[in-house]
């Protein structure tokens, strides 16, 4: 149900989401997308790590005792299934958005990062159901590693 949810929203919103221009490599790997797919891929990417972005944010409230623990299964399972859903839409390969081309020219390493991420988030979650919020907390770093494989991958923020 949320995947139909996901595709009509990239059917309605998809038209409305700039691709910077393409290299001539980056338009090869293209090449089996049309436009407007390349674009909901994107979008749909983008949109899975804001949410995770957010979930994040939330579970580091908790795990600080900023926000109330009644949360953590919830958030936890967000998390392992944002992870699982960034693994899944890296695999079409569409160049656009913050990734940086090291994504595509070093997918090996990328694709190993993303299945770390899944793997982790996955432990994470299952401590969460359990309502083990020192668990939790002491995997929180290995599991959220965002920042090493952004700072590697991600470009910065696009200016309007």
């Amino acid at each position: 149900m949320k995947s139909r949810f996901v595709l009509a929203l990239l059917a309605v919103a998809a038209p409305m989401t700039a691709v910077p221009a393409l290299g001539p490599a980056q338009a090869a790997a293209e090449a089996s997308y049309s436009p407007e797919e390349a674009e909901g891929i994107i979008f749909e990417r983008q949109n899975i790590m804001l949410q995770l972005e957010k979930d994040a944010e939330l579970l580091g409230e908790i795990a600080a005792g900023l926000k109330p623990a009644d949360q953590l299964t919830e958030v936890t399972r967000s998390i392992a299934e944002g992870a699982a859903a960034s693994r899944v839409a890296f695999e079409a390969q569409v160049p656009g958005g913050r990734s940086k081309p090291e994504v595509w020219t070093n997918w090996a390493d990328y694709s190993q990062r993303l299945d770390a991420f899944d793997r982790n988030a996955s432990q994470l979650a299952e401590l969460g159901a359990k309502g083990d919020l020192n668990g939790v907390t002491n995997v929180l770093g290995s599991a959220l590693a965002c920042k090493g494989c952004h700072d590697v991958y991600r470009g910065p923020k696009k200016t309007n």
